[in-house]
């Protein structure tokens, strides 16, 4: 039997290339923001707000990709060469997979993905690659009752596509009084929240937070957008002032929040921030496909 017979392979039959690990030798921290583009133009919250953690992160909302000792920033493109408006399941979907999900279905699709996206999800999503490696996992988001309690059982699917995937990686959707949920927005004292997201992200591998906000204020009432902003500003800040050797990757979808004077998408590119031990190694990237790829890689 050749040696290349004989590598381990994964449930579905594939070879698994990750070599064991130990828990924690890397741990990384993904907050996922929806709706978050780029723009230059002076009316935008991104230039005329104090975002000081933000702006550190994404060299002032820059729209050239740089990288520093600690930090790495890139510029992703959401279009993925499709026209229309870029939408949260196939942007989502494309991020957590690295396929190029709305050239498979010849068009953008959001909110929540259907029945191809799904199986994209069940097949290649981040999630249920790393919970078939063993990996501690946890979709930290907490969700109320009454919410979670509709979403599980509905016929059609009522989840975001990072919560979908979750699901069929086997992780559970957490109720919002559980230990380790995290609110994913409106915190009272972002700083602490921010803190308290650290100190659970240490007892995992990955960890991921989808912070909806911006995309649902953007699309209801974009003149709430600016106290979202630096809600989130703050909670970043208390993370990075709390976390000692796991690495933030933030991230989005499309943009929306970044333009206020309208309620839909925009066509603008998306920032990618790895802040921490990895960043290092984080290669050129241009699209929403290049970041699942380079995790899995990491996580390994």
């Amino acid at each position: 039997m050749s040696q290349v017979a004989s590598w381990p392979r994964d449930p579905a039959g594939r070879f698994d290339l990750c070599p064991k690990r130990a828990h924690n030798a890397v741990v990384v921290a993904f907050l996922f923001v929806d709706g978050l583009g780029l723009s230059s133009d002076p009316r935008s919250p991104l230039k005329r707000l104090d975002l000081p953690t933000l702006g550190a992160l994404t060299d002032g909302f820059s729209q050239v990709p740089s990288s520093q000792p600690g930090l790495a920033y890139r510029v992703l493109d959401a279009r993925l060469g499709v026209e229309g408006l870029p939408q949260s399941g196939t942007g989502q979907t494309a991020l957590l997979t690295g396929l190029n999900a709305p050239r498979l279905l010849g068009h953008h699709q959001g909110p929540h993905p259907l029945r191809r996206l799904q199986a994209l999800l069940q097949q290649e999503s981040l999630q249920v690659w790393a919970a078939r490696r063993g990996l501690r996992v946890l979709h930290a988001n907490g969700y109320r009752s009454e919410y979670l309690g509709k979403a599980l059982s509905s016929h059609r699917n009522l989840l975001s596509a990072f919560a979908f995937a979750a699901r069929v990686a086997g992780l559970e959707l957490l109720p919002i009084d559980h230990p380790q949920a995290t609110l994913p927005a409106f915190w009272p004292e972002p700083e602490a929240a921010g803190e308290r997201f650290a100190r659970i992200a240490q007892q995992h591998d990955l960890i991921i937070l989808e912070n909806w906000a911006l995309d649902y204020w953007g699309h209801r009432s974009p003149k709430r957008l600016d106290e979202r902003l630096v809600e989130l500003d703050r909670f970043v800040r208390g993370f990075l002032n709390a976390q000692r050797r796991a690495t933030l990757v933030l991230t989005a979808d499309h943009g929306n929040a970044e333009e206020p004077w309208h309620t839909r998408h925009t066509l603008n590119p998306v920032p990618l921030a790895v802040y921490g031990p990895l960043a290092g190694s984080v290669p050129a990237m241009h699209s929403l496909t290049d970041l699942a790829p380079w995790l899995k890689q990491q996580l390994c």
